[in-house]
């Protein structure tokens, strides 16, 4: 089990040997992980907290009605006698999923959740790269603030990736089982042996190839266009069209590999693009240096103290940081 790159399974685990589920194989493996590192084992005692304190609110002589009128009155729940009675019956499963999530939104970043037949990963609006591994193992990794989704139970079979909100890029892997396809609002991008990036914002999709191609359909209108590498495909929601062109954004992906390429841009928009990438504040102070143009063929740096250091030292200007935010400014 790859464990390295999907754990959500790892809690699962943890929640099956809380409950004393847990089969004599998957104990082996987790005990392995807590081992691995300090930190795992960190994560492991933190769900023994939870259980604890879940523990604690029923009380040790297993009073539930005591337990939940002193819930009531700490969280200042209205009188309820329907939410008591379905609230009762909830095991302590329940509270330790929930606590999953909450540990992978602190820690993480994003939350894996099942609902129903689907697996749910969302990321949070400042959250870092996260990169998944589904079940044929192709890649995807995704922007903050994105929702994904797919069928877990029949995947292999049915490889319908579905982008609810937000950006991945998806490195397909070669499988027996069905095409793979993408779902994007009304759009759907069928994969033919590549690797590509996918943008759903409020049903307006761009989809741009690195490799290989991509057959893009709106089934609504039937309109089709076949995407080769370097090129992007857009669907306008409001029109309903679909349209073809180069890709001119060199720095479509910088988002995921931090690679930029600034051909005379000027620093507002540079500044603009690395604090969307950074996730930090980037704020230019003067009309000249708001206009002033940068040029780098290739700016690759994974902090964005490095990247502003080069612009610093070509552009001639100064940084200070006010607040958790960088400035630029004259020197």
């Amino acid at each position: 089990m790859a464990h390295q790159n999907n754990e959500e399974l790892i809690y699962e685990l943890i929640i099956e040997d809380l409950e004393e589920t847990i089969a004599i194989q998957d104990k082996m493996i987790l005990q392995q992980w807590r081992t691995a590192d300090a930190a795992n084992e960190r994560t492991y005692l933190e769900f023994l907290n939870v259980q604890a304190s879940i523990d604690k609110l029923y009380g040790a002589n297993g009073n539930a009605d005591a337990s939940w009128e002193v819930l009531d009155k700490k969280l200042s729940i209205p009188e309820n006698p329907t939410f008591k009675i379905r609230a009762k019956k909830l095991n302590i499963g329940f509270y330790l999923r929930i606590a999953a999530v909450l540990l992978l939104v602190s820690s993480l970043g994003y939350y894996f959740m099942a609902q129903g037949k689907y697996a749910v990963i969302s990321t949070s609006g400042t959250a870092n790269v996260t990169r998944i591994v589904l079940p044929d193992e192709t890649i995807v990794n995704l922007n903050a603030g994105t929702k994904i989704r797919y069928n877990k139970e029949n995947f292999l079979f049915d490889r319908d990736l579905e982008v609810l909100s937000g950006e991945v890029f998806i490195q397909v892997v070669k499988h027996a089982g069905g095409q793979f396809k993408v779902i994007a609002g009304d759009v759907e991008a069928e994969d033919i042996g590549t690797s590509f990036n996918v943008k759903n914002e409020n049903g307006n999709v761009s989809v741009t190839v690195e490799e290989g191609k991509v057959a893009l359909k709106h089934e609504g209108t039937n309109q089709k266009l076949l995407l080769s590498a370097g090129k992007m495909g857009t669907f306008n929601s409001s029109t309903k069209r679909l349209a073809l062109a180069d890709n001119s954004d060199l720095n479509y992906k910088s988002w995921l590999d931090k690679r930029f390429n600034f051909d005379g841009m000027v620093l507002s928009k540079v500044a603009a693009q690395l604090e969307e990438v950074y996730q930090v504040p980037v704020v230019v102070r003067g009309n000249v240096l708001n206009n002033r143009k940068f040029t780098v063929a290739n700016l690759h740096y994974q902090t964005i103290d490095s990247a502003l250091a080069v612009i610093s030292a070509s552009l001639q200007c100064k940084i200070t940081r006010e607040k958790g935010t960088y400035v630029l400014s004259d020197n």
